[in-house]
């Protein structure tokens, strides 16, 4: 269940009256008079709460901000801290937070004795784990009312950092070890007035139930495997470097998906798949002692050729989301790719500023410049080209090309039309001319599927060749089909790169903020998530939806607190965040996983966004300023890369270049 953080209440059964109509009569506890949470302590321990709610039942509305930062024990292991309090019954739920000590043995799962040393996916997929469990609770109806008040974020098939479950070091008398679940729930209210039973029905038999059968009675035989799983996934990711690949997809692996709207794999019909024999490669996984055999594709240019409906894009589509780890059961456990791959694709109409496309187009009319091109309306190429140069300006060392959504004439350009148009007369220089540029002189590798031209066979390290679902190594047999149809081409050759190493590029938050969002008065405005397609950032929305790799709305939703940061920051918190991007020696994945910061085409454009992710991290993706209009426990970790893209689509973003400035 999708949850929009503001934007409307969720109505009751009376309209915007909820059960509206019945006539309350002026009783005692109407009075003005404050109602301290923490007097309800009469009788057993954990009906505090209980008695609250039956005290204030009927009264105005207003009464429940007596609630906020109070603190109840529902049970002996369940505790529930309010920690803001909905304005009325047809606003967003209030926000809360659950928390029980941890449920699990630190050693066995975690492999540590503190959370301080334990290794970061396996807490991340711990929590992970959690966060399934009771979402799962809720959806099957473990409790026996269910109001349709609690909201928790809703987890894809990846496991990633998210700030909804969180283990953190609390009371030792506790067990040391707390689980914090953040979530929101509508206080339920007749008309303006306080439905304190209600109220009771939701936390005690609801909330509490799925609290003590999911999270404190989780199956912890269960959580082990996903753990295990999940770190070893991780262990894959890391070991592809040094074994010469840029993927890895294991033989059994299923691909194709339940349909069009679903991530959970296809059941019934469902064509496993079966690495050819001359890509089999074999890793050891260590933490389950087991080993994986499946297709290493190799450093260089991998075409995934075939006929229409046969595989290609689902096998694209596939290694796009191998950045993260997956869920046991997903069907793509095993597959995964270097984590800095990017998607590459046109995209109209989108803005740019600032971005040297030059290595791809040149000589426009007009003499308008393409080492710092700057477009509110890009056209397909010059979309794609911006798109290849931001992903290597953050450090992407593996592109991923669908020839269905690239732009034709950034792609190929044939002998005919060579005839027609000179290369003097045209400003693009296909991507065919520079891949092999990448590869080469900047360990760039790429991933491409090709349907309708074979230009790419002489540049190709590996080709395969989809057919009903079925991979075949075609490489051999593509090379003698380019050395025989396509003399005239010459064979690859290392030349000097015509890709500027480092970039020049200088993020300028004053041009940037200046004019369109002008605080008008206030200190601050208003940015927050749209599901997974968009940013609002004030008076503008910050389109998305062409950026493939977002699986999440939490991660759009960690995207809009880091440009919430960097308005709210101002110079200072600008150059803290570029001084803090620059110090970093490693960098680190949505999953948990890290590597060390080596990043080719530097710019401090990409070291402020590199240091406004750290910061987000560090604040365990709850970096709270006052533009962030996004409630607590609905976050999810995003790359650094698609945190560039929303900063790179913002139509009032202002660069300048060393020389410039």
């Amino acid at each position: 269940m999708s949850y929009r953080a503001y934007g409307g209440g969720y109505r009751g059964r009376g309209g915007r009256g909820g059960r509206g109509g019945q006539h309350w009569q002026q009783t005692a506890c109407e009075e003005d008079t404050f109602r301290d949470p923490s007097n309800f302590n009469s009788g057993s321990p954990y009906a505090e709460l209980r008695n609250y709610f039956n005290s204030v039942e009927g009264v105005n509305y207003g009464e429940l901000k007596s609630l906020t930062n109070a603190s109840f024990a529902l049970s002996e292991s369940v505790r529930c801290t309010f920690l803001a309090i909905q304005s009325d019954p047809f606003a967003p739920g209030s926000q809360v937070r659950m928390s029980c000590p941890c449920p699990f043995q630190l050693q066995k799962i975690l492999q540590c004795s503190e959370l301080s040393s334990c290794v970061p996916c396996r807490r991340i997929a711990a929590e992970d784990y959690i966060l399934r469990s009771f979402h799962d609770g809720h959806r099957r109806g473990v409790a026996r009312h269910h109001s349709g008040a609690l909201h928790v974020m809703r987890p894809s098939q990846h496991v990633l950092e998210r700030s909804t479950v969180v283990l953190v070091n609390g009371d030792r008398e506790r067990g040391g070890v707390e689980v914090h679940l953040f979530a929101r729930v509508k206080l339920p209210g007749h008309g303006r007035r306080i439905d304190g039973h209600g109220a009771i029905r939701i936390f005690y038999d609801e909330l509490l139930p799925i609290m003590e059968r999911c999270v404190v009675g989780l199956d912890e035989e269960a959580l082990y495997q996903h753990v295990t799983s999940v770190h070893d996934q991780e262990h894959l990711r890391g070991e592809l470097r040094a074994a010469g690949c840029v993927a890895f997809v294991a033989n059994g692996s299923v691909l194709p998906r339940e349909s069009g709207n679903s991530d959970r794999p296809l059941g019934k019909g469902a064509v496993p798949f079966v690495s050819p024999a001359s890509l089999e490669r074999t890793f050891h996984l260590p933490h389950s002692g087991a080993t994986v055999t499946g297709m290493g594709l190799p450093h260089g240019l991998i075409l995934i050729a075939g006929g229409g409906f046969h595989g290609k894009s689902t096998l694209l589509r596939a290694l796009e989301v191998g950045i993260y780890n997956h869920v046991p059961d997903d069907g793509r456990v095993y597959v995964t790719v270097d984590p800095t791959a990017v998607k590459i694709r046109a995209e109209d109409r989108r803005s740019i500023n600032g971005v040297d496309i030059s290595p791809f187009i040149n000589n426009l009319p007009f003499q308008k410049t393409t080492t710092s091109f700057v477009t509110s309306d890009a056209s397909g190429s010059t979309s794609q080209a911006a798109n290849i140069m931001e992903a290597l300006e953050l450090g992407s060392r593996l592109l991923l090309l669908d020839e269905d959504t690239c732009a034709t004439n950034l792609m190929y350009r044939d002998d005919l039309m060579q005839q027609l148009v000179p290369r003097e007369q045209e400003p693009i220089t296909p991507f065919v001319d520079r891949v092999t540029d990448l590869i080469q002189n900047h360990g760039v590798s790429s991933i491409m599927v090709i349907g309708g031209s074979g230009q790419y066979f002489p540049h190709a390290t590996v080709t395969l060749v989809m057919n009903a679902y079925k991979a075949f190594d075609c490489s051999e047999r593509a090379k003698e089909i380019s050395t025989t149809f396509m003399s005239s081409v010459q064979p690859p050759k290392k030349a000097i790169s015509v890709f500027v190493s480092p970039m020049q590029r200088q993020f300028d938050g004053s041009g940037t903020f200046s004019t369109v969002h002008c605080r008008r008065g206030h200190d601050s405005i208003k940015v927050s998530g749209v599901g997974v397609d968009s940013i609002r950032f004030a008076e503008e929305t910050i389109d998305l939806s062409l950026v493939e790799q977002i699986v999440e709305e939490g991660q759009v939703n960690a995207i809009a607190q880091c440009l919430a940061m960097l308005y709210d920051g101002e110079e200072n918190g600008i150059r803290t965040f570029l001084a803090k991007g620059k110090s970093l020696k490693l960098l680190y994945s949505p999953s948990g996983g890290s590597e060390p910061r080596n990043v080719p085409f530097y710019s401090e454009f990409a070291a402020l966004i590199e240091g406004c992710d750290a910061a987000l991290r560090d604040a365990r993706l709850e970096a709270r300023t006052p533009s962030c209009y996004l409630p607590r426990g609905f976050t999810s970790a995003a790359r650094r890369f698609e945190i560039g893209a929303a900063l790179n689509r913002l139509r009032t973003l202002r660069t300048l270049t060393a020389a410039m400035k």
